[in-house]
């Protein structure tokens, strides 16, 4: 292993800071598909604050990434607002039925209490054990899901679809009750100092058109993201996967700090359109480079997206465009992160990213 000169926190409290740094910052985009790693059932660790704790202390001790954090998972928030889900052992939670099945029912939607409803306890609980056993060695942090995701777990996507057009006020007081409740997630996540960034799948142009992200989705991101700021001082960051160029001027305006691009975005656009106002995080293909590829396949990768991004104005994180597989190797994760310190070390050596080796 490569010797290094910081630790994580050193480097990331650096990185924030706008100081130099020894490296690029690594963040793999792991989490609950990498319960192989324990050996442990996934069913499990989604109801085990213990467990969800214990993987990324796990992974920590081996990986030394950057930054380390618990998910809400897309459909967490919208199981505590009513909706059932279903955990198989050996794979990620899928939605089995969503809380509303008509429009009507929207007005009855509570706000949810993060202290009682579905898996959110758990997650704070989990938060916090991560927190006290690596806060002096590296960034922590919570991540959510965007309230126009949480609602198409909430109603059920093709629900949501059709009464945009259907019932679009209905749609906004669905919105309205969605944006709370993560508001009240957001205080709880405050007041254990922890920063919260948005996974927001939902939300890609893939799926819906910029005129309806900024009708359906914006408006409520936007109070999501001001309480963030409320509370903990500073900026969350976001994730969209698949297509979302048409969507960064908007979300950047918004007030993110940081832009994590899925890998069907090129890192040279995001840097032209917003590297001077965002941090860029990406885009290292989590399927066919770390989880089907060799140590070359891998190193060739994330030496583009250095190449890339490493001279991004506000600065560049190395990841990997979405979450990494269910039941990929942790040496897979290793030689990702390896590559990074390799090719990201500063000042970059260019010879170095664009040699064949």
């Amino acid at each position: 292993m490569i010797k290094e000169e910081m630790t994580p926190r050193e480097r990331m409290d650096a990185f924030s800071r706008g100081e130099e740094i020894d490296r690029v910052i690594c963040v793999p985009d792991m989490g609950v598909t990498m319960v192989p790693f324990l050996g442990i059932k996934a069913s499990d660790y989604y109801h085990s604050a213990g467990l969800m704790a214990e993987l990324e202390i796990a992974l920590f001790n081996r990986l030394r990434h950057d930054s380390v954090g618990i998910s809400t998972s897309l459909r967490g928030m919208a199981e505590a607002m009513g909706s059932k889900v279903a955990y198989p052992d050996y794979n990620i939670s899928y939605l089995l039925e969503p809380a509303i099945k008509s429009v009507e029912e929207i007005e009855g939607l509570k706000v949810v209490n993060p202290l009682k409803d579905g898996k959110l306890p758990i997650l704070l609980k989990a938060l916090k054990l991560t927190k006290d056993a690596l806060i002096k060695e590296v960034d922590v942090g919570a991540a959510m899901s965007g309230p126009f995701s949480v609602a198409a777990s909430v109603v059920g996507t093709e629900n949501l679809l059709r009464w945009m057009a259907r019932h679009p006020e209905k749609v906004h007081v669905l919105m309205e009750i969605v944006a709370e409740s993560n508001n009240r997630y957001i205080e709880e996540v405050a007041k254990l100092g922890l920063s919260i960034s948005f996974a927001d799948p939902m939300s890609s142009t893939s799926i819906i058109s910029p005129k309806l992200f900024r009708e359906f989705s914006l408006p409520y991101l936007q109070r999501n993201i001001n309480k963030i700021k409320e509370t903990t001082g500073s900026a969350p960051g976001i994730h969209i996967c698949g297509k979302s160029k048409k969507l960064w001027q908007d979300v950047v305006d918004a007030g993110i700090s940081n832009f994590s691009i899925d890998n069907e975005e090129d890192l040279d656009d995001a840097k032209e359109i917003m590297g001077d106002k965002v941090v860029i995080t990406g885009n290292v293909p989590p399927v066919d480079a770390v989880y089907l590829g060799s140590r070359p396949d891998i190193n060739k990768s994330v030496k583009e997206s250095i190449r890339k991004g490493y001279d991004s104005p506000k600065g560049y994180i190395l990841s990997t465009g979405c979450q990494i597989p269910m039941n990929t190797p942790i040496e897979k994760v290793e030689m990702f992160m390896e590559a990074g310190r390799r090719y990201g070390k500063y000042p970059i050596d260019l010879d170095l990213l664009n040699s064949q080796e």
